[in-house]
């Protein structure tokens, strides 16, 4: 079993580009994606302050339910990803997708025959990519959805700025949460991430 991570160019209409768009202080995660007469289907979990915008503003081809004021689930519905589709199409799972303004980031597991054809499907429908990690999957030690999503919004607002843009109070009301509990969530995240980064 491999864990694999590819780099490559937003494709032009990505459907998660665009949900990115409609807000900046949007923390996405991939559920789900599979094929469906050869368009992507997906299911993403969107958390973000003004859920209800980002909902009135979806794309024609996503649907949008709200679970809770900050929270949603869009399914993307029948959208053509010339990256997405031979990645599934060669047989291997997409575990994580993330995004700068330029390029996607993809997170797959695989076995041996599955990397070999999914190299095979990405030259032959031309995608350009890079191979930013190939190596065994790692334990469950990475950082967790929450505590991502508390370290992006936290250096969003100015937390880790100095001087603080944001108290820490501050934060935890945004969050709905006790000043104690976000202090918790923060140091566990950040300790994720300073051992991630001095193993490397």
């Amino acid at each position: 079993m491999l864990k694999i991570q590819i780099k490559t160019k937003l494709p032009e209409n990505c459907a998660l580009s665009t949900l990115k768009e409609i807000s900046k202080e949007v923390t996405l995660k991939i559920e789900g994606l599979t094929i469906s007469k050869n368009r992507i289907k997906g299911l993403v979990n969107l958390k973000a302050t003004k859920v209800g915008e980002i909902l009135e503003n979806l794309p024609s081809f996503c649907d949008g339910l709200a679970v809770s004021q900050k929270e949603a689930k869009v399914l993307i519905r029948e959208h053509t990803c010339l990256v997405a589709y031979p990645i599934l199409e060669s047989g291997c799972i997409i575990t994580d997708v993330d995004f700068d303004k330029q390029n996607i980031f993809w997170d797959i597991i695989c076995d041996d025959d599955s990397f070999i054809t999914l190299i095979r499907n990405l030259e032959d429908y031309d995608v350009d990519f890079e191979i930013t990690y190939k190596g065994k999957p790692e334990s469950d030690e990475k950082i967790t959805y929450r505590e991502e999503e508390v370290l992006r919004i936290a250096l969003q607002k100015g937390y880790f700025d100095y001087p603080k843009k944001i108290k820490l109070e501050e934060l935890a009301s945004y969050f709905g949460i006790a000043p104690s509990t976000l202090s918790e969530i923060l140091r566990r995240a950040q300790k994720k991430v300073l051992e991630r980064y001095f193993k490397a």
